[in-house]
């Protein structure tokens, strides 16, 4: 089992949404509706905030360096001691989406991955926030990505090899699942053959976001992350979902 971990595994609406807002907001005087920025997510290709940060500008009229905003988003969003490896920003008020129990009863029965957008280090801090690090062998963040985020199936692909080399034998890959939030982790999903479970954050309108990700690649949508075990097949029926 791969996630997402953002919109999946934790809330961002008001940590990376308002980093968004507050790094266009800086330079433009105005503050973006979130809504504006759901619909950038909606059109594909902005799982990267830092590049939908620059491109909300640039559209704006705003020629800001892309290393500017980069670094303006970390100020806000890890804080301004991160370069000293202290994380005091709005990441460190990221609530959980997911409970910890519910991913160590997967833990225990899946070998899971973590395909994210965020710089390796971000994901790991969080991981070690909430005491899920245990949880995930493989860890693929923008920095193993090479360029080539969601939709590309890069960084899936890249997970399953990495699960198995550790394993020491190929997965299926069509009994294999990624759970996303958004249309680029379903068409990164299906693009790599694995099945597609999008969930809805609580954020957003659900019937509205779920028709996004059915148009998008989903095999199936829920509300809530905690419910994914109750989509898997039953340990005891001897099949797992992502046995060879």
């Amino acid at each position: 089992m791969l996630f997402d971990m953002d919109g999946v595994l934790v809330d961002v609406s008001g940590s990376f949404r308002r980093v968004v807002q507050e790094v266009v907001r800086s330079y433009t005087g105005v503050t973006p509706a979130k809504a504006e920025i759901q619909a950038y997510k909606d059109r594909g290709g902005f799982n990267d905030d830092w590049k939908l940060s620059h491109t909300m500008l640039r559209e704006a009229g705003h020629a800001v360096p892309f290393e500017e905003v980069v670094a303006v988003f970390q100020r806000i969003y890890l804080g301004e001691r991160h370069e000293t490896g202290v994380f005091d920003g709005l990441i460190a008020e990221e609530p959980a989406l997911m409970p910890t129990g519910v991913l160590a009863g997967l833990a225990a029965r899946y070998p899971l991955a973590l395909v994210t957008g965020r710089p390796e280090r971000d994901a790991q801090w969080t991981l070690a926030r909430f005491g899920w690090d245990g949880f995930f062998p493989s860890v693929v963040g923008m920095d193993q990505q090479a360029g080539r985020g969601k939709p590309d199936p890069y960084g899936i692909e890249l997970a399953m090899e990495q699960l198995d080399a550790l394993h020491g034998r190929p997965f299926n890959r069509t009994r294999s699942v990624y759970v996303g939030d958004n249309g680029d982790d379903m068409r990164a999903a299906s693009a790599a053959g694995l099945l597609a479970i999008g969930v809805v954050p609580p954020y957003l309108d659900y019937h509205a976001h779920r028709a996004t990700l059915m148009e998008a690649g989903a095999d199936v949508v829920i509300s809530r992350v905690a419910d994914v075990p109750m989509l898997l097949p039953r340990k005891e029926a001897g099949s797992a979902l992502v046995a060879g």
